[in-house]
């Protein structure tokens, strides 16, 4: 299933998005006094009769709606090491021992189609392309093995970064802050766990994704290349502390995923008009444009 949030007439629905088209969830939820979480397939199948499509406008949301808290890891080994290049360091094993993340900002989140703001503090504007893991249901001390059955589904997203201020805050071995704090990007819709299950390697998906500066192809890579799987990332985060449903654990940047990464003068960093998308031909896109 695809769930998400819209607003048609100045009225916010909870839907289920078919073929792309978004329908009015809130005549099920209601009679059923459940929540998006506790929507299966089998409740939709006995109800596809009282599905209505939201036709004529409507803007995207945040497709929660309500953001518990966001961790944002460091997952991936090539996006970590060649980062740390950059910055003229090198690995170091500690990286090897714990998935380590922070926490980052969750009432600045924009929605699918909704314009960033480019901050006037920076000039190095920069994308990371990322998914989200939405935890579905409360849990604390999780077994590594026992982690998909608290994982609701996932998201596509993009962690903006103020490049320069991010790169004087990580000398102070503290954060980053203000580089992350003023805006991440979330998918239209949450792609639910048994959607996906196909996909499933024991660790992480099999989903590729896409992202794209002015249409351009930026990078391509892999969910399966990520080095602390899924699992090990919800055991982390739970020890001795409960995971809640809503909460998102981000699984930082993909293998070429953000310019600073690539180290390429001729890109330049972003500026205001550019417009990024980040495709998945199972999670969709989620595009925005700099203003």
């Amino acid at each position: 299933m695809k769930i998400g949030r819209v607003q048609h007439d100045n009225k916010n629905y909870d839907v289920l998005f078919i073929n792309g088209k978004p329908y009015d969830l809130s005549r099920i939820l209601n009679d059923a006094n459940i929540s998006p979480f506790d929507l299966t397939e089998d409740i939709v199948q006995e109800n596809m009769h009282r599905l209505i499509e939201i036709g004529g406008d409507f803007n995207f949301l945040v497709p929660l709606d309500r953001v518990n808290q966001i961790r944002d890891f460091y997952a991936f080994e090539e996006h970590a090491r060649n980062s740390r290049k950059n910055r003229g360091l090198e690995m170091i094993p500690q990286w090897y021992e714990v998935p380590v993340y922070y926490y980052t900002n969750k009432d600045a989140l924009l929605a699918h189609m909704e314009k960033i703001h480019k901050p006037s503090f920076t000039n190095q504007l920069d994308l990371e392309v990322e998914v989200g893991i939405v935890i579905g249901k409360d849990g604390r001390n999780i077994k590594q093995e026992d982690a998909i059955s608290y994982i609701y589904g996932l998201t596509l997203m993009n962690d903006w970064s103020a490049r320069d201020v991010w790169k004087r805050e990580s000398l102070l071995n503290l954060g980053p802050s203000k580089s992350k704090d003023f805006a991440t990007s979330i998918g239209p819709y949450i792609t639910t766990v048994d959607e996906i299950l196909k996909l499933w390697n024991g660790k992480s998906f099999n989903i590729e994704l896409e992202s794209y500066i002015n249409n351009r192809l930026f990078s391509r890579s892999n969910m399966k290349d990520i080095y602390w799987g899924m699992g090990q990332i919800v055991e982390y985060c739970s020890q001795d502390v409960t995971l809640k449903r809503g909460d998102i654990l981000m699984t930082g940047t993909f293998p070429g995923g953000c310019i600073f990464e690539r180290n390429d003068p001729k890109l330049g960093w972003l500026k205001q008009g550019d417009v990024i998308e980040i495709r998945s031909e199972v999670l969709g896109s989620l595009k925005n444009e700099v203003n």
